[in-house]
């Protein structure tokens, strides 16, 4: 099994998501890494990762949305096995109408 996360966060929880990111040990990669929006066209609404996380990582994270269930309303969330299903990411966009844009957020 090559279990990942995807992460797809709203523009608006972006500062928040890369800070707990940060403090959860994600060695600096930015949700920001990454823009989408319906057009695929700026500006960007939205930013996605997609991480390999430990278990205690995992767990980590499930405490921090159940701690903050404003956010986890917000932040889409799916584990998937990259291996068995390696298009995950775009079923994701696809289904929540979603499009890469090829430009990060502005910094």
């Amino acid at each position: 099994m090559n279990q990942h996360s995807l992460f797809i966060v709203p523009g608006q929880n972006k500062t928040w998501f890369d800070a707990q990111a940060d403090a959860l040990g994600n060695s600096g990669v930015a949700i920001s890494a990454l823009a989408l929006s319906a057009t695929g066209n700026e500006p960007g609404t939205h930013g996605w990762c997609a991480v390999k996380l430990s278990a205690a990582t995992e767990q980590a994270v499930t405490d921090l949305l159940a701690e903050n269930p404003d956010k986890a309303a917000q932040i889409w969330w799916t584990k998937y096995d990259l291996s068995a299903n390696p298009t995950h990411p775009q079923t994701q966009l696809v289904a929540r109408g979603l499009k890469v844009i090829s430009k990060p957020f502005p910094q």
